[in-house]
């Protein structure tokens, strides 16, 4: 029976987007560095770990680089050298390969095939010795719906939000303002105000397809990397004056059967609600535990998140870079852009895919037993050295066979020997005591 429930869970594993790695090679140009030996890469990927992943130079071009396999999913990262020696990059906040979060600046990567990234400049978002010389940037604003004002301005962060510094003209009197300024290559936020700010600017909502929303303000948000006339929008408005902007109908659905919570009513609470806890109830019509609500929302970009009984259990917990998932101020939320009427798939609870059947493949329910280093190399150790009695552990590769098995009479100074696996996603499951576990490990040599 044992052998059959794994069989199930290893096929339905094996249709999953879990079991498949790609190809990411990472390429710096230390060219403009000295005192360094190795140069390495660190990221959300592999802990931050410094030395454990050095890059090479093979043919001495100070180009360095290095190909690790990772899933799906957005990431965050930098290279430094020497483990940390430097303390890694200096990155600047708001530039076109970066982002910031709770202080932090990284480069970022979203990956969803093999990828061998571009040669970038220690430091920088481009190569070395490319100029990057100012572009201009045209902001056009319609302001047919606006009453009592004089001029109209753009603020934002390329000029310290400075109010009239930066007046839009109306050249041929059709209520059409506009201003062109010479701006650096990166990413930008801005808004459109009036007078020196005598009405506080626009007021933006959150989410919107246009807009970012950082600290609690909300403004448009921009990315220059060349010459650009940004299109005509209303006041207020991401689309120009009189365009219908929906609303569109979006189907959220959440599975229960595997969510492991005690409940009544579960719930859907996001920016586009104000994350109202109980005023957005689900409802299961035909008893599957499969919930759904629509909601008609507007066009633009949304964080959600479902929880039930008015936030009883303080909504899901969620992981940082998984492939539904953005995180914004340590909040990491599922993220969704409408433009069409939507029916989102049913996802399981805390997770961004459908359920599975069969024993549950979560890293939370191991029981205090892990397998670490994850990554792994060479050999796998584990922790529980408290742990009495036999424990077995069995590795499986992605499509379920079995690859190596052994049993220990204690897990202190326990390790498996992983040299001959190929590089790729594995499930480790562990038992103790007639308790099973399975744990997701990803293979790196």
């Amino acid at each position: 029976m044992k052998k059959l429930v794994l069989s199930t869970l290893f096929m339905a594993i094996a249709s999953s987007v879990y079991c498949q790695t790609y190809n990411i090679t990472f390429q710096v140009d230390m060219t403009n560095v000295t005192g360094f030996t190795t140069p390495e890469v660190n990221g959300t990927f592999n802990g931050w770990c410094g030395a454990c992943a050095p890059l090479s130079d093979a043919n001495g071009d100070n180009i360095w680089e290095l190909t690790i396999p990772l899933e799906a999913g957005a990431f965050e990262y930098k290279f430094a050298f020497d483990n940390w020696a430097n303390g890694g990059e200096s990155l600047v906040a708001g530039s076109s390969c970066t982002v910031t979060d709770a202080g932090f600046t990284n480069r970022t990567l979203t990956v969803s095939q093999d990828t061998v990234l571009p040669v970038v400049c220690y430091g920088l978002c481009t190569a070395c010795g490319v100029n990057n010389v100012p572009y201009n940037v045209t902001f056009q604003v319609d302001m047919t719906n606006v009453t009592g004002f004089t001029t109209p301005e753009v603020n934002g962060t390329f000029n310290g939000w400075c109010g009239a510094c930066a007046p839009l003209s109306d050249a041929n009197g059709d209520n059409i303002w506009e201003l062109t300024i010479p701006l650096q290559p990166g990413d930008f936020e801005y808004k459109f105000a009036y007078d020196n700010w005598a009405n506080g600017g626009e007021s933006l909502l959150a989410g919107s397809s246009c807009t970012v929303t950082n600290s609690g303000f909300t403004n448009r948000a921009l990315t220059v990397s060349q010459d650009t006339v940004l299109p005509v929008v209303c006041w207020e408005s991401c689309n120009a004056c009189g365009i219908n902007n929906g609303p569109y109908n979006v189907t959220f659905k959440v599975d229960m059967n595997q969510s492991g919570q005690t409940f009544t009513t579960p719930e859907v609470n996001g920016t586009f609600n104000g994350w109202c806890g109980a005023c957005a109830p689900l409802s299961d019509a035909n008893g599957d535990n499969i919930w759904e609500l629509t909601i008609p929302l507007q066009p633009g970009a949304f964080e959600y998140k479902f929880a039930y009984d008015n936030w009883a259990n303080g909504g899901e917990s969620l992981t940082e870079g998984s492939t539904c998932t953005v995180t914004n101020n340590g909040f990491t939320n599922r993220a969704i852009t409408v433009s069409a009427d939507t029916v989102l798939e049913a996802v399981c609870w805390a997770s961004c895919s459908p359920c599975t059947t069969g024993i549950e493949t979560s890293e939370k329910s191991n029981k205090g037993i892990l397998a670490f280093p994850n990554p792994a190399n060479d050999r796998l150790f584990f922790n529980g050295s408290s742990v009495v009695g036999t424990t077995s552990v069995r590795i499986f590769n992605c499509i379920g066979s079995l690859v190596a098995s052994k049993q220990f009479q204690s897990l202190s100074n326990a390790s498996v020997d992983i040299a001959d696996l190929k590089n790729g996603v594995y499930f480790i499951e562990i038992e103790n005591n007639n308790s099973t576990s399975t744990q997701k490990v990803v293979v790196q040599h």
